[in-house]
């Protein structure tokens, strides 16, 4: 018997509108399932990807997580961390991908960086 899901609420310090509406509020009452994996497809960097699952648990626009204020997101992270059925290190740390593989390294987070860095030089 699985236990029952404790929903999340973040109230936004940074409200988001998008599409005519404000955000001031996100409301998570689920676990991540495969069809919000599956929202991230279109998404090329772990970071829309990320965000783009965060949108669909919430209901709302990938373009509102997009928006969010860096601390809203990272206060997001956090809170949300135990409805993505990982710890919230192995959230912050991001999966491991052939991306990141390719760079050496242990996690997409991490190869997302390091692309970033390669690309500024």
């Amino acid at each position: 018997m699985s236990q029952k899901t404790t929903p999340v609420e973040l109230t936004l310090e940074e409200p988001v509108e998008h599409g005519g509406k404000t955000f001031d509020k996100l409301t998570f009452a689920r676990k991540r399932k495969v069809r919000d994996l599956v929202a991230a497809d279109d998404y090329k960097s772990i970071l829309q990807k990320t965000g783009a699952v965060y949108a669909s648990m919430a209901g709302v626009p990938a373009e509102v997580i997009f928006d969010l204020d860096a601390d809203d997101y990272a206060n997001l992270e956090e809170q949300v961390a135990p409805l993505m059925g990982k710890s919230w290190e192995d959230v912050k740390m991001g999966f491991l991908t052939e991306e990141a593989a390719s760079y050496g390294m242990q996690t997409a987070v991490q190869a997302e960086l390091a692309r970033r860095a390669k690309a500024s030089d």
